[in-house]
């Protein structure tokens, strides 16, 4: 009887090991091939996480994202409804070419930059919109409005998804947009590029403030670049 048995309960410890180990590699693969909502890991040029150049981005159909940019012109600001006289452009252009490291000529977007000054300093507000507390989806969204008449998203992952992601981050141009991934896999940060790797953004640690992608912090988390094209 037990020579009988021992076949039958070594056939049945074989079953219950190749049941076990097809349930892991279903498990496995499924980990494996979720794929991300947004453009992760996709650090582009010098500020590639992994020091490699990648000249493309991820063709990951679930961003909702646009299609590439290809048009490499900046966007227009709209006519200020005040003028800057003399004083107040050199003003400008001395303290923001100082600041971004360019030289005073590359100051041109007079309405940008004034739109900064006003709104530098203003703390951080989750939700805020106002000078008297703002967040960076927020202050995106104003200076878009203000400066280049366009209405954004409010958020910055709907910010991310309809803008035109930018193949290459050494052209993005003055007035695009920035995004970070800081927590987790979502996109949720989110800046307006300057010039020379600089971008403003309202920070939750510093308020409305200018940065720079080279820093470690933001080199580490940065998602990749983004056109806004006028409707």
């Amino acid at each position: 009887m037990t020579k009988k048995l021992l076949p039958f309960s070594l056939a049945c410890i074989a079953l219950v090991l190749f049941t076990t180990g097809c349930h892991t590699s279903k498990r496995s693969v499924a980990h494996n091939s979720h794929k991300p909502t947004f453009m992760d890991d996709i650090y582009m040029d010098r500020h590639n996480k992994n020091s490699m150049t990648i000249n493309g981005i991820s063709s990951n159909t679930n961003t909702g994202g646009s299609a590439s940019a290809e048009d490499n012109t900046p966007l227009v600001p709209i006519k200020p409804s005040k003028p800057l006289n003399n004083s107040e452009i050199n003003s400008l252009k001395s303290k923001y070419s100082d600041m971004i490291g360019v030289k005073s000529n590359n100051i041109t977007n007079y309405s940008l930059y004034r739109f900064i000054d006003e709104w530098y300093g203003v703390n951080y507000r989750s939700g805020g919109t106002e000078k008297s507390g703002i967040d960076c989806s927020g202050f995106a969204r104003r200076l878009y409005t203000d400066v280049f008449g366009i209405d954004l998203e409010r958020t910055a992952c709907d910010q991310y998804n309809k803008c035109q992601h930018i193949k290459n981050v050494a052209k993005a141009q003055e007035g695009d947009l920035v995004f970070f991934h800081i927590h987790g896999r979502r996109i949720s940060h989110v800046g307006v590029y300057l010039q020379n790797d600089y971008f403003v953004h309202a920070s939750t640690s510093g308020g409305v403030m200018i940065s720079n992608l080279n820093d470690a912090y933001w080199h580490k988390y940065f998602a990749g670049a983004g056109k806004v094209v006028r409707e």
